[in-house]
Formats: structure tokens, C-alpha cells, sequence
């Protein structure tokens, strides 16, 4: 007889969390540019607090959901570590970390995500956590983490400077025609 053998919880999260980061990655990348432009008509045509509020309430969502990701991604990686994995080395061998270790691993993996390669070319850490490179899949899983959090901070900070300086020029057109407007009165 043949024996099915489940995987561990912890590999299953993680195949989990991979398919979640690829399909946000997907959705951020392909939805954005049609949200971009629906908040530009927003403050060109109706320039008030609640179009204000509609725009930084997609910019809480993505925030949002950046958060979540880096928890459970830490999450995840404490319970691999917990099922037996030997997912972080410290140059010199297979290492074991910490909620706190594993946190600022998982911080400077968003960092060099969202730096791309400054952090690795100049060789600056957060940590001394370093991937396990005898496990090629958690390799894997780390890249699409850093990829997920490069490709959606990327869009959310430059989305982000632009609307703000469309609120600007907003602003300024509204005083430039109240200038005018008490010039004529």
C-alpha cells in the first residue's frame, strides 16, 4: 500500500504565501496604472477632502497588505525553523534564529527588495542572517518575498509622489484663482 504523506503546515503556508505575493505582485503591477489614472481625474476634477480620502485609502490598502505579508512571512520562517529546516546560516554553517533575529532577517530582505541592489552591492545588513543556500527552494521563497515587497513599494512611492504633487499643483491653482478673484473685487 501506498502512504500519503502530507506536507508539514509550515511548507504548505509557505506555498501558500508564495501564490498569495505572486497574485498581489500580478494584481498591484496590472491594476495600478488603471487606479493611477482614476485617482489623477480624481484631484484634477474634484479637488476635496474626500477625494483625498479615496486616494489614501488605496495607499493604506497596499500598505496594509505589505504589513501583513511581513508577518507572515516571519511567521512563516519561525515555523519552518520550528518543523526542522535549517533555513539561515551565518556564513559558516546552518544557524537557528529568534522572533526577533528572524524579524530584522525579514526586514532586510524588504529592504534589499526595496533598494534593489545598493544593500548588496555596498555589502550592508540588518542582520547577521543569511540565506541557507543548501535549500535552493527557500532561496526561492525569499526572492519572490523581496521581489513582492521591490515591485510594490516601487509603484506605492512613486504613485504616491505623484498624486502629491498633483495636490500641489491643485493647491496652487486654487490660490493663484483666489488671487485673482480679489484683484477683481
Amino acid at each position: 500500500m501506498l502512504a500519503i504523506v502530507s506536507p508539514p503546515f509550515a511548507i504548505l503556508l509557505a506555498i501558500l504565501l508564495t501564490i498569495v505575493m505572486g497574485a498581489m505582485s500580478v494584481y498591484i503591477v496590472f491594476t495600478h496604472q488603471e487606479r493611477q489614472e482614476e485617482i489623477d481625474s480624481w484631484v484634477d476634477y474634484s479637488f476635496s477632502r474626500e477625494t483625498l480620502r479615496r486616494a489614501f485609502f488605496y495607499y493604506r490598502w497596499i500598505g496594509v497588505s505589505m504589513i501583513v505579508v511581513y508577518v507572515m512571512f516571519t511567521v512563516s520562517c519561525l515555523l519552518l525553523q520550528a518543523e526542522g529546516y535549517a533555513i539561515f546560516s551565518d556564513g559558516r554553517g546552518p544557524v537557528t534564529a529568534g522572533p526577533i533575529a528572524t524579524s530584522f532577517f525579514t526586514i532586510d530582505l524588504m529592504l534589499r527588495g526595496g533598494l534593489f541592489d545598493f544593500m548588496q552591492h555596498f555589502d550592508l545588513r540588518v542582520t547577521h542572517l543569511l540565506l541557507n543556500r543548501k535549500l535552493p527552494w527557500f532561496v526561492w521563497y525569499s526572492f519572490v518575498f523581496r521581489m513582492f515587497y521591490g515591485l510594490t513599494l516601487i509603484r506605492l512611492l512613486f504613485s504616491l509622489a505623484w498624486v502629491m504633487a498633483k495636490v500641489r499643483v491643485m493647491r496652487q491653482r486654487q490660490n493663484d484663482s483666489a488671487a485673482q478673484l480679489r484683484l477683481f473685487d
